[in-house]
């Protein structure tokens, strides 16, 4: 299985964090990677795609909240092409005072006009996503990853043991909590 767009880690940094990882099971790990980022993103995260250069320009419509900010689907927020409301072009504001649209990483907001209450009546162009995994992410990933893959062998075995002498433990937890919170902060909340 080649490498996904969107692989949250590549499989030399998750052998880097598995020890005695020989190149016997690529394969396996780069399938664990794939679909295991593909999952987080998709349905934990909320957000099918995180890197720009797999989300390219997006063109999207919204309905009109009556504010004057707007969360897009996707962030961080890198450059903003065109926001149009009810049919009409928001010029971009020239000054921190100027009526037009402005943005930061997260939202747009328009100065001296609002997205009017409608349905799909707001329009934006507009490109977002990181250039590469944050590191972060990527660590949480690979603390998730390679604890699933750990467990592979031991799935849904909570004790075991050898001749009385040996006893195993698991924890079951579908993530490790340190990994979560990470992969919390980059959820997207708002449709």
């Amino acid at each position: 299985m080649p490498a996904g767009p969107d692989d949250l880690c590549t499989v030399a940094e998750l052998k880097a964090w598995l020890p005695n990882q020989g190149n016997n099971d690529d394969v396996g790990l780069q399938a664990l990677i794939t679909n295991a980022s593909t999952v987080i993103l998709n349905e934990y995260m909320n957000r099918p795609h995180i890197l720009s250069s797999v989300l390219g320009t997006l063109n999207e419509t919204y309905d009109g909240n009556g504010s004057a900010k707007l969360l897009p689907h996707f962030f961080p927020i890198i450059s903003v092409a065109s926001v149009t409301v009810d049919g009409v072009p928001i010029p971009l504001s020239t000054s921190p005072v100027a009526a037009g649209f402005g943005w930061d990483s997260r939202k747009i907001f328009l100065r001296g006009f609002q997205f009017t209450c409608g349905m799909q009546n707001v329009a934006l162009a507009y490109t977002a996503g990181y250039s590469s995994v944050p590191l972060d992410l990527k660590q949480a990933a690979v603390e998730a990853f390679a604890l699933t893959y750990r467990q592979r062998t031991h799935i849904g075995e909570k004790t075991s043991s050898f001749q009385g002498q040996v006893t195993t433990s698991f924890d079951m937890s579908e993530l490790p909590p340190r990994a979560l919170q990470v992969f919390n902060q980059y959820r997207r909340l708002a449709l």
